[in-house]
């Protein structure tokens, strides 16, 4: 009789006895079925927010990916190797990190609709679940980024120079955008001008473009998104407001050019080949998606020499066959213009972080500064200035220069003309090199 009971017990707890019990796939389709309600903070408590258009087709076509396999295994039967094996069903190790956490959330999601026993909530992947490879690794890895050794100071994923297309290359590439499109050239010019990313860029109306204090200010209220009405709202859910430059670092009259598109646009809108105003159309006159126009932006990409490499990746297609393609890797993407943009307001303009922040759109300025102000130039020129006892401009050249020099004239640079050592300016001649200064007296040197 116990044994009987303790068999009845543990059926109603795992809910095979429940009505309600339903498989893996029963649980992913309910849970994927609707946006509302679905997010929740990282530790997985619900927010009572919906998710995003792009978020919910992202953890759609994971989850589908996922359960795939183990579709028809009822929910009682999950156990720690089914739920290592949802979370590997991928071909690259980033796309491990990013399945693990939608399967969290799902797991977190079907404890509460007490499709889960506590004994399997325990089996939840946690934030520093162990490092799995993927069941499905692609025939050839992507290459990484190329990184040169940081300086002291600088952050592991600190953007410089190097991550950022030359202004000559920005150029070119316009040059070669424009030949394909009506608006190629102002396209590329603005984005390494505003940093807006290509989400927000590439679904503009001309009404997004309005004057405050007689210069031109871009509205960044939207994104595109892969939902019924192509639109969501920014990356960091926030709106912001981007001054558009008279000029830009190129000399370029931008704002000039962008005034002319938006009335371009209002009249291919009332023509009827443009029925949203968009800035930035495809062909036919809607908003583009992101694979077409992906294709367009790399032929223009290459025909203006921009570096690139062929790797071979696996896709799956949509009649459940897979094949292997050959994919173009760009060193520099259509996002490192926004890298461009963002050094431009640094070392050319000076912004703050704040300030930068202000007009980027960064999720946080720790995430800023960390990308772009950690670079220890700035500590290293106070460091110098220290040392040279000087604030002039041979102080606070830039390091790599001043190693060059040292190298090329086997001597240290001179102090700047008419500055003493206490960093004011002289006002009368400079005092003979033979003398020498002595706890705030000047003497001179022995015979």
């Amino acid at each position: 009789m116990a044994w009987n009971r303790a068999q009845e017990l543990d059926a109603e707890q795992s809910g095979r006895v429940d009505p309600k019990s339903r498989t893996l796939g029963d649980l992913v389709a309910e849970y994927v079925s609707t946006p509302l309600g679905r997010k929740c903070d990282k530790h997985g408590r619900p927010l009572g927010t919906s998710w995003t258009d792009t978020h919910h087709t992202t953890v759609t076509q994971d989850l589908t990916r996922a359960v795939g396999e183990v579709a028809t295994l009822p929910a009682h039967a999950l156990d720690r190797a089914v739920v290592d094996r949802m979370r590997t069903a991928c071909g690259t190790p980033g796309m491990v990190g990013q399945m693990t956490r939608h399967v969290r959330g799902f797991l977190n999601w079907a404890c509460r609709q007490g499709a889960l026993t506590d004994t399997q909530a325990a089996l939840l992947p946690s934030q520093h679940a162990p490092l799995l490879e993927p069941r499905f690794p692609q025939p050839e890895a992507r290459p990484s980024r190329h990184r040169t050794a940081p300086l002291v100071g600088q952050a592991e994923d600190y953007v410089g120079p190097e991550d950022c297309p030359q202004h000559e290359a920005v150029r070119a590439f316009a040059d070669e955008l424009q030949l394909r499109m009506r608006w190629g050239a102002l396209a590329v010019h603005f984005a390494a001008a505003t940093g807006l990313r290509v989400g927000e860029q590439f679904q503009l109306r001309a009404d997004d473009i309005v004057e405050r204090e007689g210069h031109l200010v871009v509205r960044v209220d939207w994104q595109w998104s892969a939902g019924r009405t192509r639109r969501a709202r920014p990356k960091t859910g926030k709106r912001r407001r981007v001054p558009v430059p008279p000029i830009n670092r190129s000399g370029i009259g931008l704002e000039q050019m962008l005034l002319d598109r938006v009335r371009a646009a209002r009249a291919e809108q009332a023509a009827g080949t443009n029925p949203e105003a968009l800035l930035f159309p495809a062909p036919e006159g809607g908003m583009w998606w992101s694979s077409n126009l992906n294709e367009l932006l790399i032929r223009a990409q290459k025909a203006a020499g921009w570096r690139f490499e062929m790797v071979t990746e696996r896709r799956k297609l949509r009649n459940g066959a897979t094949r292997d393609i050959r994919v173009t890797q760009m060193q520099h993407p259509w996002h490192s213009l926004r890298h461009r943009f963002a050094r431009d307001m640094i070392d050319w303009l000076r912004l703050t972080p704040a300030q930068l922040m202000a007009i980027g759109g960064w999720a946080s300025l720790e995430v800023l500064s960390s990308r772009y102000y950690r670079s220890g130039s700035e500590h290293w020129g106070a460091a110098t200035n220290a040392v040279h006892g000087a604030d002039g401009p041979a102080a606070q050249a830039p390091w790599e220069m001043v190693a060059v020099a040292v190298h090329d004239t086997g001597a240290v640079p001179s102090r700047h003309a008419g500055v003493r050592s206490t960093g004011r300016r002289t006002d009368g001649p400079r005092t003979p090199a033979h003398s020498v200064r002595v706890a705030g007296r000047r003497h001179a040197p022995h015979s």
